[in-house]
């Protein structure tokens, strides 16, 4: 299922060579620069719905952008290309695996460095040495 699943997230872009070279690579990080208006986001999407399709869990990749409104803007897009996936869904397997994720859209680490890192010092404050 994960294969088709995978062809059904490519399927609801449109993505160029590169932009789908960035959302299929596994086994390292992935920077995506470019100028505005040139899909940054949308491969971002891409790539983060990709990789929910391997099993990963939302609350296991952090999606880190330079500014709230980017962030909120990312969510959004991905909050939206899952219930489009989720109507889209051939099988009721293939249904409750997006509506699984919907729900755990919620906990997905999708913001700025400063919200993660925040994140990570209130959840470890001991071992950061923070009162």
């Amino acid at each position: 299922m994960n294969t088709i699943l995978q062809e059904q997230v490519l399927s609801v872009f449109r993505l160029n060579c590169k932009q789908k070279r960035a959302t299929v690579a596994r086994g390292t990080d992935v920077v995506v620069t470019a100028g505005a208006g040139s899909g940054k986001t949308s491969t971002l999407v891409a790539r983060y719905l990709h990789l929910l399709t391997d099993g990963l869990e939302p609350r296991r990749i952090a999606a880190i952008t330079f500014t709230k409104k980017a962030a909120f803007e990312m969510q959004s897009r991905v909050r939206i290309k899952i219930e489009e996936l989720k109507t889209k869904s051939g099988s009721e397997q293939e249904q409750a695996f997006w509506s699984h994720l919907a729900e755990e859209m919620d906990g997905a680490r999708i913001g700025t460095i400063h919200s993660l890192c925040a994140e990570i010092l209130r959840n470890h404050p001991a071992e950061a040495g923070v009162d």
